[in-house]
């Protein structure tokens, strides 16, 4: 049996502002338990929702698709999402795929909260 480790926990930082805290290893086998979670957030009404991948420590294509999933969703419900702390787990396969130019991404949680309405 394989383990991998994840988890993810949402908290709202003001009314409309969540931030979904990943950690982990976001793979097959833990893809949808992230994608439950993304999708729970990334909802009405919420208006801006930050992902932290800080803690991540492995970010297969089953992980970007999760991303992707929660991009097309802000889309569809016009919420505002960016990354926060994308470190070389996420940055890697976002770079190597082109998909790091449709996200907003942020070093940290306050640089996205002050750059909340800009672009």
């Amino acid at each position: 049996m394989i383990r991998t480790t994840f988890d993810a926990v949402t908290e709202e930082l003001t009314p409309g502002v969540l931030l979904v805290r990943l950690s982990g290893e976001i793979d097959i086998a833990t893809t949808e338990f992230a994608a439950e979670s993304i999708r729970a957030a990334v909802a009405p009404p919420a208006n801006l929702v930050l992902i932290d991948v800080s803690a991540v420590t492995f970010c297969s294509s089953a992980g970007l698709g999760n991303l992707v999933e929660a991009r097309r969703l802000a889309g569809q419900h016009g919420i505002q999402l960016a990354l926060v702390g994308v470190g070389r787990p996420v940055d890697r396969p976002l770079t190597i795929t082109g998909l790091g130019r449709e996200f907003r991404i942020f070093a940290s949680i306050e640089d996205a909260l002050q750059h909340r309405d800009a672009g």
